[in-house]
């Protein structure tokens, strides 16, 4: 850690566009869980490879326009004289190339967070957003008692492990039949929460991609899962 301001704003510098795209990544894509040393390569790496094409930017821009830009080679030279006299224009160049690397990390984040392998991923994330994303597909549940409900899919736990301490929420129009029945009743109410500890199989369909005739190779228009 570090034991002065300098050095603190030097590790902000330094790590700030590899959270940024950490995070935007977290919530554009499937929740993984990788090893703090994964993790930390990640913002690292990130971090410096955006600083670094942000910096190549800035050259083009001092050899095209040198009279607009801070002159590197003078604070380099000179140090602390030359940035007591020009330090407006040089926090407003570094606040305004970090906001760069910073969007650079966010626009990478948000462009590759929906394409992991579907390996890394979980049979919930294949099913809802690899196969006809942007689809509310309908979902059926057989649950442990031998009940069954179904709906239209609202949200579910974007967690990248099968984990049975995780929930989807289905929302109308509902279906549910109780264990033993034979017949599938409405069942009046706005939505339910389904926890995965009590799935037992899971029916997903995908009706506008029936309809269009989309139905792709290893995109199937209905599917199942297995707890």
């Amino acid at each position: 850690m570090p034991t002065t301001f300098t050095g603190l704003i030097l590790l902000v510098v330094l790590l700030l566009p590899g959270l940024t795209f950490v995070i935007v990544r977290e919530r554009k894509g499937s929740e993984r869980r990788p090893t703090p040393f994964r993790e930390t390569g990640t913002v690292v790496f990130c971090s410096v490879l955006t600083e670094l094409a942000v910096l190549v930017v800035f050259a083009v821009l001092r050899g095209v326009m040198p009279a607009l830009t801070p002159d590197v080679g003078r604070l380099v030279r000179e140090g602390v004289p030359y940035a007591q006299v020009h330090y407006a224009e040089l926090v407003w160049w570094a606040g305004g190339l970090l906001a760069a690397a910073c969007a650079l990390a966010a626009v990478a984040a948000a462009m590759t967070a929906r394409v992991p392998h579907s390996s890394a991923m979980s049979a919930w994330w294949v099913m809802f957003e690899k196969w006809y994303p942007g689809e509310s597909p309908l979902v059926g549940c057989v649950l442990e008692n031998g009940s069954y409900v179904e709906g239209r899919l609202a949200s579910f736990n974007v967690s990248s492990d099968d984990l049975p301490d995780r929930d989807l929420i289905l929302v109308e129009p509902l279906k549910y039949r109780a264990p033993g029945a034979l017949e599938t009743q409405d069942f009046p109410w706005g939505s339910v929460c389904v926890s995965a500890r009590r799935i037992v199989s899971m029916f997903v369909s995908y009706p506008l991609a029936s309809e269009q005739g989309a139905e792709g190779e290893g995109t199937p228009a209905s599917s199942s899962v297995a707890s």
